[in-house]
C-alpha cells in the first residue's frame, strides 16, 4: 500500500519540461512588468504624518524639560552644599572666637596675678 502511495507521488511529481508557448509568454510578461524606476516607499501616509510630527516635537520637548530639570536639581544641591559649608564655616570662627577669649582670659589673669605679686613684695 505505502510503495503504490509513493510511485503515484513519485509521478505526480516527476520534473516535466515548460512548453515553449510557456516560456515565451513568461518572458514577454517580464520584460513588460519591469518598472522603469522604482517608486519611493513612504513610511508613513499622509493623514499619519501630522500625528508623527506632534510625537517627535512632543518627545523633543520632553527631553529637553528633562534636562532642564535635572539642571535645576543639581543647582540646588551645589547650593545647599555651600550653605552647609558655610554653616560649618561660622561654627569653626564662633568656636575659635571662644577658644582665644578663653586664651586671652587667662594671659590676662596671669599677668594680673604678676602685677599684684609685685605690687605686694
Amino acid at each position: 500500500m505505502s510503495q503504490e502511495i509513493e510511485s503515484r507521488i513519485r509521478a505526480a511529481l516527476r520534473p516535466v519540461a515548460p512548453s515553449e508557448d510557456f516560456s515565451r509568454k513568461l518572458l514577454a510578461r517580464v520584460v513588460a512588468d519591469r518598472p522603469g524606476r522604482p517608486k519611493p516607499r513612504r513610511l508613513l501616509s499622509a493623514s499619519a504624518r501630522p500625528l508623527a510630527w506632534w510625537l517627535t516635537a512632543s518627545l523633543a520637548a520632553c527631553l529637553i524639560l528633562a534636562v532642564g530639570v535635572r539642571q535645576h536639581l543639581e543647582q540646588q544641591r551645589v547650593q545647599q552644599s555651600g550653605l552647609e559649608a558655610r554653616r560649618q564655616v561660622l561654627e569653626a570662627l564662633r568656636m575659635t572666637s571662644q577658644k582665644l577669649n578663653l586664651a586671652y582670659q587667662a594671659v590676662k589673669n596671669q599677668s594680673t596675678s604678676l602685677t599684684d605679686e609685685e605690687s605686694g613684695v
